[in-house]
Formats: structure tokens, sequence, C-alpha cells
């Protein structure tokens, strides 16, 4: 199972999409008490934690919160801009095996990064790339992409392929908070999916793409796209205020259950209001969803998706991932497709939060691309993660 962490809500930057606060006075967790939750949900099956904010190194204790995951048995991903690193935190991220660190990058360029994240900011974002390659530390960037950017993810990419990073993650910007101010639609997502498929083709003897199950396209696009949401069953959110989210996205949201932390038990509480509120909706679905096939397991797809663009539970999922690539699937050549697909199917089921029943739209494979790379994480399956 999966949780996200964060640390804080404070951030020295003011990124224009950004669904947290961007106040460098916002809550913190005591060290205490994320040990706390950290324990509690890894005794519950929980094996991979990102620790994020805000921005995770404006916390104070943030190498005590790794060390203590990492001592547990976590995998750890770090959601960072990279601005606040130098060599002595390098230094010690390397002695952790099991963590990698994600860097925001929304442009290949000063004019399309600093439009987004802040003036100065690119060059200060690749000093920091360059640091964590140089010094081995498995370091991948995180793209939020959005209309102001989708014009320039191939050179994204290429620049990732430039840097030498582990991989890449490419996500359309979430329409929370700030993110409201962006324009996302299905056409996007995709518009984006077509430019990743097309992509890991052409530089697939660069990509790390696994091919051990043998599957045709068709089922690898249901196998992804058909499972149950898994807000509050596999997935948590952790807020700087110790709020228990189903999922980092469902803030703020009438409907939706959360709990302060205080044990183990507000996890399975959660988890309960979460099956009982799927299983409602399941039978009043509407639009596409009410007559899909795949109704009973799907139950009506992402939730965050469906509110961020201002829809109730039981209304048709906005932007549905399936259709989207079932259209692309006519588009490249099978034999290429299927390798893809296969690809994506595997990560799903050797991913630490992996489920037969429930998945993640916005934690699918197929926003990833990871690079052929050799070091302790990719020496594993987890490396997919």
């Amino acid at each position: 199972m999966a949780l996200d962490v964060y640390l804080t809500n404070a951030c020295n930057l003011h990124c224009k999409f950004c669904f947290n606060l961007d106040r460098e006075d916002a809550p913190r967790i005591p060290l205490d008490h994320i040990r706390g939750i950290l324990k509690a949900a890894y005794d519950r099956g929980h094996r991979y934690v990102s620790i994020t904010g805000g921005e995770p190194f404006l916390y104070k204790q943030v190498f005590d919160v790794i060390q203590y995951a990492h001592d547990l048995g976590y995998w750890i991903n770090i959601l960072s801009h990279g601005g606040l690193l130098n060599s002595e935190r390098v230094e010690k991220l390397k002695r952790f095996w099991r963590l990698r660190i994600r860097i925001s990058l929304d442009g290949p360029d000063r004019a399309t990064h600093d439009a987004l994240r802040g003036q100065g900011t690119f060059d200060t974002t690749m000093e920091k790339i360059d640091l964590l390659v140089q010094q081995g530390v498995n370091v991948g960037i995180g793209a939020t992409v959005s209309e102001q950017n989708i014009d320039r993810v191939k050179d994204i990419f290429q620049l990732c392929v430039n840097k030498k990073v582990a991989f890449v993650r490419f996500s359309p910007v979430v329409r929370v908070k700030k993110g409201k101010a962006a324009t996302v639609t299905a056409a996007l997502h995709e518009r984006l999916l077509r430019t990743i498929i097309d992509l890991t083709i052409k530089y697939k003897h660069l990509i790390d793409i696994p091919a051990n199950i043998a599957i045709d396209v068709g089922p690898a696009i249901t196998a992804i796209t058909t499972r149950r949401c898994m807000a509050g069953k596999r997935f948590f959110g952790v807020t700087p205020d110790q709020k228990i989210l189903p999922c980092p996205l469902l803030v703020e949201h009438p409907e939706i259950e959360t709990a302060y932390f205080d044990g183990g038990q507000c996890f399975d509480a959660i988890g309960d209001k979460m099956d009982q509120m799927f299983a409602a909706a399941k039978d009043n679905l509407s639009g596409i969803c009410r007559t899909c096939e795949f109704r009973e397991v799907c139950y009506g797809g992402c939730l965050a998706e469906k509110f961020s663009f201002d829809r109730q539970v039981e209304d048709e999922q906005p932007v549905c991932t399936k259709l989207i690539l079932e259209r692309l699937a006519s588009e490249f050549a099978r034999e290429d497709l299927e390798a893809i697909a296969r690809g994506w199917v595997y990560q799903l089921e050797a991913s630490q939060e992996a489920d037969r029943e429930h998945a993640c739209m916005r934690q699918a494979p197929y926003w990833n691309i990871n690079f052929k790379a050799h070091d302790h994480w990719g020496s594993t399956d987890r490396r997919f993660n």
C-alpha cells in the first residue's frame, strides 16, 4: 500500500498550479507524530511512502523521518523542487538505497520552466539534478503538464535523456486549489499519452520495458484501467496537521471521510467509509459509466478527477483512460504498443501498492518512463514503483 506524507505545506517557491499552500510559516508534523503514523501504516501493510510537502527539505528533521522510514522497511520517494539540496544533503541521501528523489521540472528551458515555477528556478534545478546524478542518487524528473507546456513534453524528455536521470513522470495538472486556474481536458490527457507512447517507441533502446508477461493489447489496457480507485484502501494521504485523507487530492470535499490520526484504526475507518461510498455510487452512475461493462469493477473511476471537474460521485468519469488508450491503440504498430502495454501491466503488478482490485489513475504506469539504469533500486522489480 502507498502513503503520501506531506511533512509541511511550507515552500519557498510560488508555483503557478500548486495545490498546496505557498507560505513558509505553514504547519509541520512533529517528528514523534510522523513516526507514529509511519509505524501504524507499516503495521497495516504500507510499504511505499512518498515524502513531500510543500518542500520537504524545509522540514528541519527530514533526514530523521527518512532514516526512520528506511529502518522500518519502506521504499521511499521524495518529491522536491531540489533547490535546497547541497553536497552535504546529497551525501546523506546516498546512505538510503531504497530511496529515490523526483525533482519538479516543468520546462526544458528557462522561459517555460520559470514561467511556471518562478524566476531563476530552471538554472537551480539543472544544477541540483547534475549534483544528484553525479553522486549516484536515484533521481528522476516530475513534470506537471498543462496547456502551457504540453508542446514541450518531447523537449523535456530529451533533457532527461541528456541528464541521464533514472525516470521521468509526466502528470496532467491537478485541478485543486491553484490548479483550478489551469485548463485541463480529456483532450490534454489524450495528447499527453500519445506523446508518451510515441517517445517510448522511438527511444525504446534507452527505456526499461519489462516484458516477462504474455498479454494482448486489449486485455492489457483493460487490466490497468478498470480497477476501482484505491483511495482509502491501498492509498492514503497525511496532511501537515495530521489529517488522514483517503487520497491527497480529495481535500476539503464535504462527501469525503477524513480523520485526525489517533491510531491505526483510523485508516480502517476511512477505508470502510470509502467502500460504502463506492458501493452506493456503482448502481447510480450516469453517462458512459452507467452503460459500461466494467462498472462492477471500476465503480466510475477516479473520484479526484471527477471532483476536479466539479462533478459528483455518481457522475460519469470526465477522463476515461480506457477509452483514450483504446483510441490510441489504432495509431501505433501492434507489436510496439503490445510491448509497452505488457510493461504497464507488469509495473502495476510489481509495484508496492499492487492490488488485483484497486489502482490509481494518477499513479498509473502509463504516465512514467523508466530509463535503463544500474543501481541498487534498479536491481529489483521495485524499480517500477
